[in-house]
């Protein structure tokens, strides 16, 4: 009787010690069996068998408990014996199941940038990595908002997939990917998810995010992009752009069309000042020949040659000045363009950068008052600014 009621007692506990079972720690993994004590019981026997029948333990215990340290995540069965006064082993209790998950933080080994938009209904990520053990979650985490996912499937210990429902309501922007194992262990992934409004400005938006991954820009890139774009075009026309907007064409288009301007000005203005010198000598000279009675062919020659040079002079002045005006406002464009540029890829904490704002319009006024003719044109930049010159010759 007394037999029966211990083998009772110690499945009771045995099976209750197997389900509370925690983890100490990541590298020095513990688990812990607990059953009651038996009165005149100078120790006990545990026995412990894999999940493919094998003993793995058989030990003489002395307490009520036993650390199982290092043992790997999978299925165990379990069971105890008293040792009497004698030394001698009762009977065993029946076999108890017990299952030991060994928590880890989980680990990606592949940096992918995930784009989400809101033209999806939901959207599964392929999560590859290590250490991933049921039951996971993954969270979409942006300005303290986070996102469960609806669906976690682990595939094997280095591959999962989550499956996210896209609401129309989220908020669009830029979002931390986070997973998380059993035991609180948890591994924050920042910046791993765009999500926009649409598909192809979700690719576009997730394209530069790879960039900030692959340490191709800095991982401030959104945080003074401003001042990082606008320097870099005062600097290089076309090279802030490259910078926020990776577009190569830019740093290559914007210079040849700043120095074609230069090299446009700098040559009226060697003609002008030679055309000018020779205006300045003809008049010495004119001077010098209206005293002689003798020489008032050459002097009317020389004159009409004055008034070429003076006419010369004066039409590359016009044209340095059209081109010091064209070089003004190319410039001034090319930095209203960097500006556009960062404002277009600035990404706010919260909700984020804003990829799903209503459309914008902000009219820039460029105007030159050397003339009297009026032109008017305007740019229609992407679907949001529109930048309108004004200019009168």
């Amino acid at each position: 009787m007394w037999n029966k009621v211990f083998t009772f007692l110690l499945l009771f506990f045995c099976f209750i010690s197997s389900v509370s079972a925690e983890t100490a720690g990541e590298e020095n993994t513990q688990h812990q069996l607990r059953w009651m004590d038996v009165e005149g019981a100078t120790g006990y026997v545990l026995e412990i068998k894999n999940s493919s029948g094998y003993l793995v333990l058989s030990e003489r215990v002395n307490g009520t408990s036993y650390d199982l340290v290092n043992y790997t995540s999978g299925i165990y069965e379990h069971r105890v014996a008293v040792v009497n006064k004698l030394g001698k082993v009762g009977s065993y209790s029946d076999w108890v199941r017990f299952e030991v998950v060994v928590s880890k933080v989980p680990t990606l080994t592949k940096d992918s940038i995930f784009s989400v938009s809101k033209e999806e209904k939901e959207k599964t990520f392929l999560l590859e990595g290590k250490d991933f053990i049921y039951p996971m979650k993954v969270y979409m985490v942006t300005g303290g908002k986070r996102i469960l996912a609806k669906k976690v499937t682990i595939e094997s210990d280095s591959v999962a997939k989550a499956t996210f429902a896209v609401d129309s309501e989220t908020d669009t922007g830029i979002y931390d990917l986070v997973l998380e194992n059993p035991r609180n262990k948890v591994l924050t992934a920042k910046q791993r998810v765009v999500l926009s409004d649409s598909k192809e400005k979700a690719a576009i938006f997730a394209a530069r995010q790879e960039r900030i991954v692959r340490k191709e820009i800095p991982e401030d890139y959104y945080e003074t992009p401003y001042f990082s774009t606008l320097w870099r075009s005062t600097v290089m026309p076309g090279w802030g752009q490259k910078y926020i907007d990776g577009k190569n064409w830019k740093l290559y288009v914007y210079p040849v069309v700043a120095a074609s301007a230069v090299a446009v000005y700098a040559n009226s203005y060697n003609k002008f000042l030679a055309a000018r010198s020779d205006y300045q000598s003809a008049v010495i000279l004119g001077a010098v020949l209206a005293e002689r009675q003798d020489a008032q062919a050459l002097w009317f020659i020389n004159r009409s040659n004055a008034e070429a040079k003076f006419n010369t002079a004066k039409t590359e002045l016009g044209v340095i000045q059209v081109g010091a005006g064209v070089l003004g406002a190319f410039l001034l464009y090319n930095i209203v363009d960097s500006y556009f540029a960062a404002k277009r890829n600035v990404a706010n904490l919260e909700p984020g950068f804003p990829l799903g704002e209503s459309t914008k319009r902000i009219h820039a006024n460029v105007t030159s008052e050397a003339g009297w003719n009026q032109s008017k044109f305007a740019y229609e930049y992407g679907s949001r600014y529109q930048i309108e010159f004004s200019s009168r010759f």
